[in-house]
C-alpha cells in the first residue's frame, strides 16, 4: 500500500508540477540563438510537467538550426518530431501541442515532409481555443501568431 501511494505521488506530481509553464511559453517565444536553446532546453527539463514536452520536442527540433552535420541536423529534427507525435497521439486535444506543431510545420523546410497537419492543426486551434483553459494573454499570443503565418 505504502508503494502504491508514493508511486501515486510520483507520477501525479510529474506531470502536475506546471507552476513554470507560463514561463515556457513565454521564453519559448524568444529563442534566437544556439545559447538561447540550451538554456531553455536545460531549464525546461528540469520541471516536472508533462505540458512542457511539446515546447522541448520542438527546440530538439530547432538544434538543427544550429548544427553543421546533416545527419546530426536530421537526428535532431527526427528526435523531436518523434516526440511531439507521440505527446500529440496520447493527447490529441491539447491545444498548446497542436499549436507548436503548428508553428513547426510552418517554419521548416518542405522536403522534409512534415506539413501535412498545418490545416488540420489551424483549424483545431481556431475552433478550441476560446474554450480553453489557456490564460487569456497567452490565447492572444497564439492568435497573432496564427494570423502572421495564415492570415486566411
Amino acid at each position: 500500500m505504502k508503494l502504491f501511494f508514493l508511486l501515486f505521488v510520483l507520477i501525479f506530481n510529474q506531470t502536475t508540477d506546471c507552476t513554470s509553464l507560463e514561463s515556457i511559453r513565454n521564453t519559448f517565444h524568444t529563442i534566437k540563438t544556439n545559447d538561447d536553446l540550451k538554456k531553455f532546453i536545460k531549464s525546461s527539463k528540469q520541471i516536472n510537467c508533462s505540458k512542457a514536452t511539446p515546447y522541448i520536442a520542438s527546440c530538439t527540433m530547432k538544434k538543427a538550426e544550429f548544427t553543421v552535420w546533416p545527419f546530426k541536423k536530421l537526428a535532431y529534427f527526427n528526435e523531436g518530431k518523434k516526440t511531439l507525435e507521440n505527446y500529440i497521439k496520447k493527447y490529441p486535444n491539447d491545444i498548446e501541442a497542436r499549436y507548436v506543431r503548428y508553428l513547426v510545420q510552418n517554419n521548416i523546410p518542405s522536403f522534409l515532409g512534415y506539413n501535412t497537419r498545418i490545416a488540420a492543426d489551424k483549424k483545431f486551434i481556431l475552433d478550441n481555443l476560446d474554450a480553453s483553459e489557456l490564460p487569456k494573454n497567452y490565447k492572444k499570443v497564439i492568435l497573432k501568431n496564427i494570423n502572421t503565418i495564415s492570415p486566411n
